[in-house]
């Protein structure tokens, strides 16, 4: 199975743009374990300065990730941001269905992506993974990404 990139339709952007602050508000709660309160509250801002006017900016590129087919499989968001004296592409979001893991899928959405980038005439790509994500990094490892920073905590009870 193959996979492709297919743009966002305009009556598919308001879902995606909701679906994206609900994955971000059910990580920063599970993964970075805040409260459900200050979680909405920072994807609440963080969402209104990546999606000034709650509106998709001309840099950001959205994608369905779908089959040969057209079966939808999962989904991809990317957008150039500046990173010091440059610009780079930042990897906001990809996502597989669960039931089309593990059979490449999102290995060939992120070489997809990666010439893409390369079209675009950027030099990287960067993005964030929630550290209990072991799958996203061995993916991310595999196709030559770095660990930069790790974040790490402790509860003291």
């Amino acid at each position: 199975m193959t996979v492709r990139l297919r743009p966002l339709r305009d009556d598919e952007v308001r879902g995606f743009i909701d679906g994206l602050y609900g994955e971000y508000v059910r990580g920063l709660v599970e993964d970075a374990s805040m409260s459900r309160e200050k979680a909405e509250d920072k994807a609440t801002t963080d969402h209104a300065s990546l999606f000034p006017g709650g509106s998709p900016q001309p840099d950001h590129h959205m994608y369905i990730v779908e089959d040969e087919a057209g079966e939808v499989v999962g989904h991809l968001f990317w957008a150039r941001r500046p990173a010091g004296s440059t610009t780079r592409a930042f990897l906001y979001q990809i996502y597989i269905e669960e039931a089309f893991r593990g059979r490449g899928l999102g290995r060939q959405a992120m070489e997809l992506l990666e010439a893409e980038v390369r079209a675009d005439g950027l030099p990287g790509i960067d993005l964030n993974v929630w550290g209990g994500n072991d799958l996203a990094r061995s993916l991310y490892r595999s196709l030559g990404f770095e660990e930069r920073a790790v974040f790490m905590s402790k509860e003291l009870a």
